[in-house]
């Protein structure tokens, strides 16, 4: 290997070089130290008229620049834009950062910076050997301003380690460039406090120009570079990212070993000293490199000669390419020619770079060796850790040049430059944070102060508005993460949506952020997304939230009214949620819910949405007018959205899709016909439809709509008379009779009946005389002053009808007659007197002999209302006999007579012959008196047998049972089995007719089902005939209207008097008797089987839940008797006695493990009866076929032996409103007030009333031909 040493003899061999002779010594490695040189002014810039003094911004506007970055910044750009260089040439997602991350938005690359590892920056610590930091005057304004530069590398430091010396050669080494202009009376004068911000320059001012004359962005090395100036003193910042000096495949082979032995053999065949088994270093090439390179820098002035490199030199031919230093590195060829021997003697002359603090290009070209030094100082330093200790010993003269070198990774350099001060330690808390996209997006980095970060949003937001979103996000993330309360309090009082935030909203809504246009898009659209979404998914809670917080942060964004009202104001899904917020039972009157919704409110105002939005969904789930007058008074925005001012007139009309000259209870039944519909569910919808018809209402000044709209219900009074029931006056105890009549005459089938009635009692005998001793009913014969009363009976009771009809009152008076006839028992006889002697057609009075009692609630004047206190399944009415039938025999037991259907007086109209019931003062009064102490369906009995008994029949059944028109509309028939478990060959069946079921509240049932159930539940009885056997009971026939009684009044054997049980029976407006008919299917037989057994676990169950639930003498459970007997043993009562108790410990912890396990049984116990009733429940969901439609309640609000009766009749044919019968005022009611099952509620169902849901158009209430 070439010793330096032999290096001299190489220089004395191509001929003695005087002392101060202009070769270059690349042995001698001392330096001479730079003199500075003040700079001359360059002159004033021409493009501008006036003089840089520096104290004037040459970019006053430069707050207004995007975009800006703080230092820490930048100066992670600068480590991180080379890499992202490098990943743009690999993959195609990164290829917008082809040209570096200085000029770049933020945003651009925020999310990425995490995943890129950044290059570290290497700069000289001394500047002895090499000088890396310049200073520079200002040419414009030498006396203020400064220019500032240093140079340093950029080095992948976090590769693989390298483990060849090929690897180094292979190295890359980027080139970093700073050049920072300072203002330094500015910089007294203007600096602000906090955080320095640097904006981004496209253009130069002509001053700055003349001070970066050098700065070429065009140069070919250059691979990112760009300008920023600060928004206060306009300081100048320039970046300059350079391309490796050594960066062509051949120079980076020179160093690699193959090229270093290969040209070591080469030059040791020209060069007869080299010895070409001793191959230099990779460290003595870099050496022999860095000596070339670094001789030009040290020359201080064009005094000192310069120093030139021979061509022959050896160690210059051995250890590099000499012909490079012309042809890449600026050196000249010096040619000359040997006088004696005329040989051509050729040396290297270094580039002139001593004026460089006045010749810009000089600079230019002092920067480009620099950096040739730089990037040899690092390569040298590298190559030196691969060295072993034997090459380290044998190279130790290259290696001196290196070690004296000192190199330093830090940062610092940075914050000098820029004359910021920086708290190192400060600067280090939480490094990783800095890198989270949310801080760099606001430019900001953890250790910033509160007042910064908000300062940089606040800019952020002023230059890039259009993602704003995107800039609170990160301000919010930074509050929460930080904890700083300043920061949640600022993010609090903005009101603005995240960029985060929307997106998701959008993407909850099944929306592409990246291609809807929020700003074209209507509110509709969401509206109809957002409703159709909760449809969708209205079980699932999770995304009914997601959805409605995504539905608020639209709204917000958006600025709509429209959606924040509704999102705000939006009805609960559960209505169950919103009673419980206003702490009401569901089931009160509409006056209590306002009287709770105001003190709820009062009490605690900080929940008044809360409570407008519940009030809003118990007032559209009730379809109460009253509840959203209320609703619209309370909360002024639901008047602001659902006012008559919505709509045109015009547009109401065509909403409710009406004509203008349609009347207005035309229009009104329309609505209501909208309003009740289930298909509108749409709280929305809803009060849509009330603003339409206010608005209607106000165009048309009709008090009709407009008394409408106050109370919610129709007034008959608005009314033309046609348009309403008629009501029927009390004539005295005559209430339930009244509800009874009304229920009758809206059974369309029974009223056509009626009404067209004209049979004589002589015409009804004609067409029964060959059948007459045949038919029975109620199982029994007729006689004919039964069919004579009967006749009379339903005469009185067609002029009724008729005048109900055809009044052209509100209100109709029922004839003592009626009333005495429907009351007195069918087996009383009753003189007539002949039509013409003491009544005119109309029934009236003649002689005036009866009194009109006008109160309907009296005490009891006699004997009590005493029901039967053993209640059987049947009722024990005559029409309820038994008949003993064949298996085989007709379903329907019908069989035709035939003669009487042949009859020619069937159909033939005659002349009626109505007679006046000879009834004295006393006879009505006993009968009225009867009247108030009958049952309902005592009534009904006599009421049913008079119409069947006036009738002719259809047939006759196998008994001779009359069927006709009663029959068919409100006669089943039951099948009772009795089985014997031991022979089921000796099965007995008992059909059973039956007008109404009669079922039990003394069971306490928690709805008509649970009673039905017990109705027809199976018994286990023994039998001296059969022994045990299983009774029973199904449906076998089902009549067009069901009847279902509640038993109420029981006998209390201790007072002896009867008292009535206001137990709630809770019912719905549809029932499905499947369950409960005879029936061979097999997946019904089964759901029967299983609900028995789970009726049965369920029993035993709540037996054990009662026993543990149950109080002794003392009135203690036994959990509290445990509990006392603990705590007595505990205490030290037994000791202050003298008592001693052996294991007294392990008693009163086998009481505490008892009252464990008294709590755990109780819980599974709670958990078991709560699952089995939800099972039961759900057991016949699917047997659906037999159903039925409630259109009638008996309603009794008193005592058993007292009080007052009226009926709630449904109206099919006009939206299903619910009719309030109450004698001579009928009005309409909203169907909670039906359905009212309160605790305590003295009024109460005694009497359903269900028709089968094919037989619907027969319920019509409304019948007036006026």
């Amino acid at each position: 290997m070439l010793e330096k040493e032999d290096l001299r003899v190489t220089y004395s061999e191509i001929g003695e070089q005087p002392e101060n002779s202009n070769a270059v010594d690349l042995e001698n490695d001392s330096e001479v130290n730079s003199s500075s040189m003040d700079l001359d002014s360059c002159g004033d810039a021409t493009s501008v008229s006036w003089k840089d003094d520096g104290k004037q911004l040459l970019y006053p506007d430069a707050r207004d620049l995007t975009p800006f970055k703080t230092s820490e910044r930048l100066l992670d750009e600068i480590m991180c834009s080379v890499p992202y260089i490098l990943l743009s040439e690999k993959d195609e997602s990164f290829n917008e950062f082809s040209n570096g991350l200085l000029k770049k938005q933020l945003l651009s690359y925020s999310k990425s910076r995490h995943n890129v590892q950044p290059f570290s920056v290497g700069t000289i610590v001394d500047q002895i050997i090499l000088q890396t930091k310049f200073e520079y005057k200002s040419t414009t304004c030498p006396e203020f301003n400064n220019i500032y530069v240093r140079l340093g590398v950029l080095i992948d430091t976090n590769h693989q380690p390298l483990s060849t010396f090929d690897d180094v050669a292979d190295l890359k080494i980027y080139h970093l460039k700073i050049t920072v202009k300072v203002r330094s009376f500015l910089e007294r004068t203007k600096r602000h406090v906090g955080v320095p911000r640097y904006h981004l320059l496209d253009s130069l001012h002509p001053f700055d120009q003349q001070d970066l004359l050098n700065f070429d962005p065009k140069d070919p090395k250059l691979v990112d570079h760009a300008i920023y100036v600060s928004d206060d003193t306009n300081k100048l910042v320039l970046l300059e990212i350079f391309r490796p000096e050594f960066d062509s495949e051949e120079e980076r082979n020179s160093l690699t070993m193959g090229a270093i032995k290969e040209r070591h053999i080469k030059a040791s065949k020209k060069y007869d000293t080299l010895d070409k088994d001793e191959i230099p270093t990779q460290i003595d090439c870099i050496n022999t490199m860095f000596k070339i390179f670094k001789g030009p820098l040290t020359r201080k002035s064009n005094d000192e000669p310069v120093k030139t490199l021979s061509s022959d030199n050896v160690v210059l031919n051995s250890q590099m390419n000499p012909k490079w230093l012309v042809t890449k590195y600026g050196f000249q060829e010096l040619i000359e020619t040997e006088e004696e021997t005329e040989e051509q003697l050729i040396d290297y002359l270094p580039p002139n770079l001593v004026d460089f603090e006045t010749d810009q290009d000089v600079r230019k070209s002092r920067e480009a060796v620099t950096r040739k030094c730089l990037e040899l100082i690092w390569l040298g330093k590298i190559s030196i850790s691969l060295m072993t200790p034997e090459q380290k010993e044998s190279a130790s003269k290259s290696l001196r040049t290196f070690n004296l070198l000192q190199t330093s990774f830090s940062t610092l350099f940075w914050s000098q430059i820029l004359d910021e001060n920086k708290n190192i330690a400060t600067m280090k808390e939480n490094p990783q944070m800095n890198l989270d996209y949310h801080l760099i997006d606001l430019s900001a980095s953890y250790h910033y102060t509160d007042r910064d970060i908000i300062q940089n949003y606040e800019l952020q937001c002023k230059l890039d508005p259009a993602n704003i979103g995107i800039y609170f996000d990160s301000l919010h993330f930074i509050a929460n993460n930080r904890g700083s309360y300043t920061l949640i309090g600022y993010c609090d009082k903005q009101d603005i949506v995240g960029q985060e935030a929307l997106e998701q909203a959008l993407k909850t809504f099944s929306l592409d952020p990246d291609t809807i246009d929020l700003s074209d898009t209507n509110d509709a659209i969401f509206m109809t997304i957002y409703k159709n979404e909760v449809k969708l998914h209205g079980n699932d809670p999770t995304r009914l939230t997601n959805l409605r917080n995504a539905l608020r942060i639209l709204a917000k964004h958006k600025n709509s009214s429209r959606l924040k009202f509704y999102v705000d104001y939006e009805p609960y899904s559960s209505i169950q949620r919103a009673f419980n917020i206003l702490e009401v039972d569901e089931s009160v009157d509409d006056d209590i819910i306002q009287t709770a919704y105001s003190i709820k409110v009062n009490d605690t105002p900080g929940l008044k949405i809360d409570c407008d939005r519940a009030l809003y969904t118990v007032a559209v789930s009730k379809r109460s007018m009253i509840l959203i007058n209320f609703l619209f008074q309370e909360c002024p925005p639901f008047q602001d959205f659902y006012g008559p001012d919505q709509y045109t007139y015009s547009e109401a009309l065509q909403k409710l899709q009406v004509n203008e000259n349609a009347a207005d209870d035309t229009i009104l039944e329309i609505f209501q016909r909208r309003w009740t519909s289930d298909s509108v569910i749409d709280a929305d919808e809803i009060l849509s439809l009330k603003s339409v018809l206010t608005k209607i209402a106000f165009e048309r000044n009709s008090k009709l709509i407009s008394s409408y709209l106050e109370t919610g219900v129709v007034n008959p009074g608005c009314l033309p008379a046609d348009n309403w029931p008629a009501g029927l006056n009390n004539i005295g105890n005559t209430c339930y009779l009244n509800s009874l009549l009304q229920y009758y005459f809206c059974i369309s089938p029974l009223r056509n009946y009626v009404a067209d009635y004209q049979k004589t009692l002589e015409a009804v005998e004609n067409c029964l005389e060959d059948g007459w001793d045949k038919r029975r009913i109620g199982g029994r014969e007729i006689n004919k002053v039964e069919v004579e009363r009967s006749v009379q009976f339903v005469y009185q009771l067609r002029d009724l009808f008729n005048e109900m009809i055809h009044s052209s009152s509100r209100c109709v008076t029922p004839t003592k007659e009626l009333a005495y006839l429907a009351f007195a028992p069918s087996n009383v006889e009753v003189e007539f007197d002949q039509p013409n002697e003491l009544q005119s057609g109309n029934g009236e009075d003649v002689d005036g002999d009866i009194v009109f009692i006008d109160e309907d609630i009296s005490e009891p004047k006699g004997k009590s209302l005493v029901l039967d206190e053993e209640n059987s399944k049947v009722e024990n009415s005559p029409e309820n006999q038994l008949i003993e039938i064949d298996d085989s025999s007709d379903s329907s037991g019908h069989k035709k007579v035939e003669e009487i259907s042949q009859n020619p007086c069937f159909g033939k109209s005659t002349d009626t012959s109505t007679r006046v019931a000879k009834i004295s003062f006393d006879q009505l009064e006993n009968a009225l008196e009867l009247g108030r102490q009958q049952d309902v369906t005592e009534c009904i009995g006599n009421v049913l047998f008079q119409l069947e008994s006036a009738s002719n029949p259809i047939s006759l059944e196998e008994d001779d049972e009359q069927y006709d028109l009663i029959k068919k509309l409100f006669y089943g028939k039951t099948k009772q089995s009795i089985i014997p478990l031991k022979n089921n060959n000796e099965i007995r069946n008992k059909i059973e007719r039956f007008v109404s079921l009669l079922v039990n509240v003394s069971d306490h049932p928690k709805d008509v089902y649970d009673a039905l159930d017990l109705y027809f539940s199976d018994e286990y009885l023994t039998m001296d005939e059969y022994g045990e056997v299983k009774k029973s009971l199904a449906v076998t026939e089902f009549p067009t209207i069901l009847q279902i009684q509640i038993q109420r009044v029981y006998y209390d054997r201790e007072r002896f008097m009867p008292f009535k049980s206001i137990e709630p029976l809770p019912f719905s407006e549809t029932i499905y008797m499947d369950r409960y008919t005879e029936t061979t299917d097999a997946d019904l037989l089964k759901k029967k089987d299983e609900t028995f057994e789970l009726k049965k676990q369920l029993s035993e169950m709540r037996k054990r839940q009662k026993e543990l639930l149950s109080r002794n003498e003392l009135g203690l459970s036994r959990k509290e008797a445990f509990m006392e007997t603990r705590k007595f043993l505990s205490s030290d009562a037994l000791e202050k006695q003298g008592i001693e108790t052996e294991n007294k410990q392990m008693l009163i912890d086998r009481l505490t493990g008892a009252l464990k396990d008294i709590d755990d049984e109780l819980t599974k116990l709670y958990n078991d009866i709560v699952n089995i009733e939800a099972k039961i429940d759900r057991q016949f969901d699917k047997f659906q076929n037999i159903g039925y439609s409630l259109f009638a309640v008996f309603i009794h609000r008193g005592e058993a032996s007292y009080g007052h009766y009226w009926v709630y009749i449904k109206d099919f044919t006009k939206n299903g409103i619910w009719r309030k019968y109450n004698d001579e005022t009928i009005t309409e009611v909203p169907e909670a007030e039906v359905f009212n099952f309160t605790e305590g509620n003295t009024a109460t169902p005694y009497f359903l009333v269900y028709v089968k849901q094919e037989n619907l158009n027969e319920i019509e209430p409304l019948k007036r031909i006026v």
